[in-house]
């Protein structure tokens, strides 16, 4: 662990922890979680990349120099009620230039106003978009971090249901994989968790799942039979909560005979990723992750 990371993982504690995703998930609650990850976007530097705004489906293009053939669809994290294309510029960017690909990173309905399976419905649909505009699965990579994570595995296990085409693979990062929270790792890492409060998440996994099957793969990949996916890489810090959803994911790989790229991060904070500028761990990780793409899209 850099000292980066502790000074980083003592900032997040004190700032974003004690004000994101928690207390009672009132709509005016939700929305306040959501304007403070917009107001804390402006606080990661940027990479240089060009950004294109996207009407139908709602989004925006990330392009750095000299792009190749791939591209990656990119599902923002923020639990389903916060996050954008804007708030993750700073790894969209870098994505864009590490794996020289061509980001769309979706703008995806989210709750309060909109309910499951609205954001499903939108990454299938940016996903057949980009196959209409003649990209070939065989050139694309869905990737998310957190709830983008879970929204990363669930478009594929729909993807599968409607017969399409697989993308040549996924990439999942400190993914929310058990909308139930009801994992050890919940319990065991919430005082070294940097930036998420379990009790805050596991009402807002309560509130998603509704009246649903709290077991239903398409809600909670944790419970799914993951056979016929593609490629899929995941990292996870070793003491995030979501420590035991991104372990439940291997398990289900190795059941369904997955290819599967894994590695858990020794006490890297969620999502560290996204502070790839100040941190030398974050900065490999995108190395593995250019890897990926380059291995399965060439």
């Amino acid at each position: 662990m850099s000292w980066q990371s502790r000074v980083l993982t003592r900032v997040l504690k004190g700032t974003l922890k004690p004000l994101m995703f928690s207390g009672r998930p009132t709509p005016a609650r939700m929305g306040l979680s959501a304007l403070m990850l917009e107001l804390s976007a402006g606080m990661v530097p940027v990479p240089q990349a060009s950004f294109t705004p996207l009407k139908t489906p709602r989004g925006e293009w990330v392009e750095a120099d000299n792009p190749g053939p791939a591209v990656i669809l990119y599902l923002h994290g923020g639990a389903y009620i916060a996050g954008s294309p804007r708030t993750h510029r700073p790894l969209t960017a870098e994505l864009a230039r590490r794996c020289r690909a061509r980001v769309l990173a979706l703008d995806y309905r989210q709750a309060p106003e909109h309910e499951f399976p609205a954001w499903m419905d939108d990454a299938v649909a940016g996903y057949r978009f980009l196959l209409e505009e003649g990209f070939r699965p065989g050139q694309i990579i869905l990737a998310g971090d957190s709830a983008g994570g879970n929204l990363t595995l669930v478009t594929l296990l729909r993807l599968r249901e409607l017969g399409l085409p697989m993308p040549a693979g996924a990439v999942c990062l400190s993914p929310w994989t058990d909308m139930t929270c009801s994992y050890p790792s919940h319990r065991q890492n919430a005082h070294c968790e940097a930036m998420l409060s379990p009790a805050g998440l596991k009402r807002l996994g309560e509130r998603h799942i509704g009246s649903n099957d709290p077991k239903n793969p398409l809600l909670s990949p944790a419970h799914a039979d993951l056979t016929g996916l593609p490629p899929l890489m995941l990292h996870v810090g070793t003491t995030e909560i979501l420590l035991d959803d991104a372990r439940a994911i291997k398990r289900n790989a190795k059941r369904g005979g997955i290819s599967l790229f894994y590695r858990e991060w020794k006490e890297m904070p969620h999502v560290f990723h996204l502070f790839h500028l100040v941190l030398p761990e974050g900065r490999k990780a995108l190395d593995q992750i250019a890897g990926f793409v380059k291995d399965h899209t060439s």
